[in-house]
């Protein structure tokens, strides 16, 4: 009975110990699986703290580079309200010189019209043409520098023509402020030139007096008008067909 009873007795101590280990082994692996939780909310709260750190910074940079553009805006305005000033000054003085450049081809299309109306005034030959009326200006980009030439001032007359008869030797009829007398042997006759200080001429003549390739009698109507213009350089140009 008493051996029973201990083997019962044994029996429960060993029932009490599995449940004891049992209990220390839940025990354990909670505790294991509470560190493992602990660590990783440690990891999970660093890397939070990290990322906002790192947003932090991020929105401070952003920050800056706000300020950044705002300056960079700011000075873009600036520049952009100087330029348009300027570029509105550089209009008004453009304005002014495309006004300056008009009056000055109209000027220069009543000048050459002048003188060759001045030129016509006279006593006229049997034979003549009326210079064309001129309406354009001086276009330097047809024209090509040749040179300084002496040039004189004739009429068409008996006495220094050998007759009134007013042709010229080209066989046209004389033009007063256009028709030039030339050496033919340098320019042929139709040739045409733009003379500083009597406009657009023709080489339609020739003459005794007028030799060498820098030389020119330019064609008047009236004595006193040629003595008046007498002997003195002219710039002379070339104009150059299109």
């Amino acid at each position: 009975m008493q051996i029973k009873a201990m083997f019962q007795r044994r029996k429960e101590l060993l029932k009490e110990k599995k449940k004891k280990n049992i209990f220390i082994g839940c025990a354990i692996f909670a505790a294991f699986l509470a560190g493992i939780f602990y660590i990783r909310s440690i990891i999970i709260k660093n890397e939070f703290l990290e990322k906002q750190l790192e947003l932090v910074q991020q929105k401070a940079d952003l920050e800056e580079q706000q300020i950044a553009i705002k300056e960079q805006m700011a000075k873009l305005e600036q520049d952009h309200e100087e330029k348009n000033s300027k570029l509105q000054e550089t209009l008004q003085d453009t304005e002014l010189v495309i006004q300056n450049n008009l009056f000055l081809i109209e000027q220069n299309i009543k000048l050459q019209n002048a003188l060759k109306e001045a030129a016509y005034v006279g006593i006229k030959p049997k034979n003549y043409n009326l210079a064309d009326e001129v309406n354009e200006a001086v276009d330097f980009s047809k024209l090509e520098y040749i040179g300084e030439f002496e040039g004189t001032a004739y009429t068409p007359t008996a006495e220094e023509c050998g007759n009134n008869l007013g042709y010229t030797a080209s066989g046209k009829p004389i033009i007063a402020g256009v028709s030039v007398a030339v050496d033919n042997k340098y320019w042929k006759m139709g040739t045409k030139f733009y003379i500083e200080g009597l406009g657009y001429v023709v080489a339609m003549d020739t003459g005794s007096a007028v030799k060498g390739k820098y030389r020119f009698d330019y064609a008047v109507f009236d004595k006193k008008y040629a003595l008046q213009i007498g002997r003195r350089k002219y710039k002379t140009y070339l104009v150059i067909d299109d």
